[in-house]
This record gives structure tokens, sequence and C-alpha cells, in this order.
């Protein structure tokens, strides 16, 4: 019988083809945590992106980080034979027809989503990314690369997710989680574990916990000391929580803001002469 690639073989077919040399692909914040949706009427926060409706569907969500890692440019989409996607998302690893419709399924819920698009492309099917916002209504929206700006805020996510078998070690709470953390792009940040702040982000408070959960036990997530924190509902008006910050390969994401910081740390308060220095246009 002839050789079937394997799962890592057509994983790593794929990647190849996305021609990224920093091995990196950006997800809009929006995926994870839309300003669009509100968690609650009259709640001023922002309320759960597209990543919560696909918590009881991993396949398609695997499907979906593949095409965000695969495609950068043109109409950014990707024209792949069914078996491929099948076996790169661990859906099916027979070569036959099977596979097509296994992974139709999981194409009709992310295109009814709004996350891509499919199109007739000769004798397969063009996966085309859409924006990671979804579908808002009954509305859509074409991709654009994100710019970073305080209004199209994106993270990354590493080809390691693949690379040191992530993608199967975790669970979903985990991926949710841990995308959910990249997404917050500080060193130290703190995560929702109350009812209200879960269902912000589409988690019950028992996924969040187990998400938390999962990543302290694969050491993806380091507990930090609590902090105090501005909390309106709180009697005081503040509330101490627990901070974590995100290990290797996952620690990658962080907001200008967020490097300025540091590297003002790092040098250490002014003293006199540094900022005469300073003022008297003298490099630091």
């Amino acid at each position: 019988m002839a050789r079937v690639m394997t799962q890592e073989e057509s994983i790593e077919y794929l990647l190849g083809r996305s021609r990224r040399r920093d091995e990196v692909f950006p997800i809009r914040r929006e995926f994870v945590q839309s300003s669009h949706i509100k968690s609650l009427p009259g709640d001023p926060s922002t309320g759960p992106g597209p990543l919560s409706k696909l918590l009881r569907t991993p396949h398609a969500l695997e499907l979906l980080l593949l095409v965000y890692a695969v495609t950068t440019g043109g109409d950014f989409g990707v024209t792949e034979r069914s078996q491929l996607w099948a076996r790169a998302a661990g859906i099916y690893m027979w070569p036959d027809k099977g596979a097509s419709v296994a992974v139709s399924r999981q194409w009709e819920h992310l295109e009814k989503l709004g996350l891509i698009e499919r199109r007739q492309h000769g004798r397969l099917k063009r996966i085309v990314k859409r924006h990671e916002i979804g579908r808002v209504g009954n509305m859509t929206a074409n991709y654009t690369v994100p710019t970073g700006t305080k209004s199209d805020v994106y993270f990354r996510v590493p080809f390691a997710y693949w690379r040191e078998d992530w993608h199967r070690k975790l669970n979903m709470p985990g991926k949710a989680v841990l995308m959910a953390a990249m997404s917050r792009r500080k060193e130290t940040f703190t995560l929702p574990q109350d009812t209200r702040g879960a269902r912000a982000l589409g988690l019950s408070r028992h996924t969040m916990a187990r998400g938390i959960a999962e990543l302290l036990k694969h050491d993806l997530l380091v507990k930090m000391g609590p902090a105090e924190v501005v909390d309106g509902r709180a009697m005081r008006g503040f509330e101490w929580v627990l901070t974590y910050q995100l290990a290797k390969p996952f620690n990658i994401n962080l907001s200008k803001a967020e490097v300025e910081r540091r590297a003002a740390e790092e040098r250490g308060p002014l003293t006199p002469q540094d900022d005469a220095d300073r003022h008297n246009g003298q490099p630091g």
C-alpha cells in the first residue's frame, strides 16, 4: 500500500506554503473578544468573539488556524485537496472521498460564522479568509492586514503551536484561554475567573478555570503575585486578583506601551544628571 502523509507532514507542508519568515501569524483581538458585541444589554465592556462559537468544534478551529497561518496576500485564499486539510486538522486520515464530506462540514460551520468564504476553483474549493470579527448580523467583512492601531489590535501565534504539538496536547478550554492570554499583549495580566468576566469571553466560569489549570499544568502559564485592580462593582472600588505571565513559545505579544514600560524599568529611575543630559540633547 502506498504511503500516506502523516498529520505532521501535512501541517508542515501547509506551513511551508505560507513563506512567513518570522514563523508567526496574526489574529485580531476581535476573534477572542469583540468590541461590537456586548456581553449583556447595557454592559460597557466587550463581548465574546467568534472563538466562543468554536469551543465545541475543535476541528473547525484547527482548520481556521491553519488558514490564518497559510494565507498571506492576494485574495487571502488557499486551494488544497480536502484530504490534505483533513489530515492536517486530524479529522480523517484515509486518502478517499470520505475526507471531502468530513472537511466540508467544518468549512460550512466556519462559513456560517463569516470567518471564511468557499469559492469554486476548478474541481477544488478555494478557502478565502474573512475578517476575524466574523458575521455581525447579516454582514461579514473582507480580510485586511491588521494595522496594530488601537482600533485594530492583533496578537501573534507562533508556528510552534503545531511544531511543539500544542494543537494535540491542549484541549479546547486550554486553547481558548491561551488565545485570551495572548490577546492581552502584556507581560503580566489578569484573566477573568468570575461568571461575568468569563461570559465576556463567551466562556463559562468552569471552562475558564479548566483552561487556566491546563496551561498551568503544561507550564505555559506562570502564576504571579496578586494585584489590586479597579472594579466598580466591588464595595471599595478595588479588588485583589491573581496575575499571570505566558511562557515560551507564546510570550511574544507585547504592546508598544508595554515595551516602553519594560524598557523604562530596565533603565531604572532617572538621576538628576540623566534628566539634565536629556534636556540638553545628550544621549542617555
